[in-house]
């Protein structure tokens, strides 16, 4: 094999490593978004729940005007504080994402998707439970929940979820 020959199979081989490579970042990509959604429904009720009972504000705590006193402790505070405002940040952003989730559902005659959906994230019902709501085999509640998972991401993450092959 003369020298030529062996730096076209090794440019060759190159580009194919390289497409490999972001053919598998893509994909990653995708999952990254799907697990997004998924883990934000997951904890959904957990958040409302720290942003409606959680400390949010000095004069919260018992003794605020100790800490005060403290910089490392305002900015202690200060950061519970932010991660609070961005924890209701993104619930109003689900809750915008899951109306318009279910008003797709109900346009495409499917209202028992999202119904699964949100019987099994919101309601926290089993999927061996929102099966007997409907009557659907478990499998199916489980792909209608992987569906409308997969659809939310896209109205989470925008232009994020979506890759352009």
């Amino acid at each position: 094999m003369n020298k030529e020959t062996a730096e076209q199979l090794v440019r060759a081989a190159a580009l194919d490593a390289v497409r490999e490579f972001e053919k598998e970042q893509k994909k990653n990509k995708r999952v990254h978004v799907f697990q997004n959604a998924k883990k934000l429904m997951e904890n959904y009720n957990r958040i409302c729940q720290s942003v409606r009972e959680g400390v949010s504000e000095i004069s919260d705590m018992d003794n605020s005007i100790e800490l005060e006193e403290f910089t490392e402790e305002d900015i202690y505070i200060n950061s519970i504080l932010k991660s609070k405002l961005r924890s209701i940040v993104m619930i109003a952003h689900i809750d915008k994402c899951l109306k318009l989730l279910e008003e797709e559902e109900y346009q495409k005659g499917t209202p028992e998707k999202y119904l699964a959906f949100k019987y099994f994230y919101l309601d926290e019902m089993t999927y061996e439970n929102v099966e007997k709501v409907y009557g659907y085999g478990e499998r199916t509640v489980r792909r209608w929940v992987t569906e409308l998972t997969g659809i939310l991401g896209v109205y989470l993450f925008g232009s994020d979820a979506i890759m352009l092959e």
